[in-house]
């Protein structure tokens, strides 16, 4: 079945990439399209610091509804078409975890990391995805 997303990258295409780039194992893997997210993994670790799967979900959906905006902020969903020169991301944290958000050739990606992982790898692996 194809996602909200299609075309974009591979579940398992990104997980193996952010697995051999990351120097920690990422906590969230999810892909934004304009009307809808995937989540390609969700770590243990992050999953169990929530009180039930709904907190977890509840915290993901905002993180969604809040990438969408910027997304529209930013007038990515307004006929732009990126390069690979033109990726832009955010950072900022996730219950003390790093939280990235790249948005490349009109999707967005978010990841959570440790919060000592460098970003310059996982901003290129992300567009290396996006622009697939």
């Amino acid at each position: 079945m194809k996602s909200a997303n299609w075309p974009g990258p591979n579940r398992n295409v990104a997980v193996e990439t952010f697995e051999r780039v990351a120097d920690e194992p990422l906590d969230l893997i999810a892909v934004y399209g304009a009307t809808a997210f995937d989540l390609f993994h969700v770590s243990d670790e992050l999953s169990s610091s929530y009180d039930d799967s709904g907190e977890l979900t509840e915290t993901i959906s905002e993180l969604a509804e809040e990438m969408r905006q910027d997304f529209v902020r930013h007038g990515l969903f307004a006929g732009l078409r990126p390069t690979q020169d033109r990726v832009e991301y955010k950072s900022g944290t996730l219950d003390g975890r790093k939280l990235l958000q790249v948005y490349c050739g009109g999707r967005g990606m978010l990841l959570v990391a440790d919060p000592d992982e460098p970003e310059e790898p996982l901003v290129r692996a992300a567009m290396s995805l996006l622009s697939v």
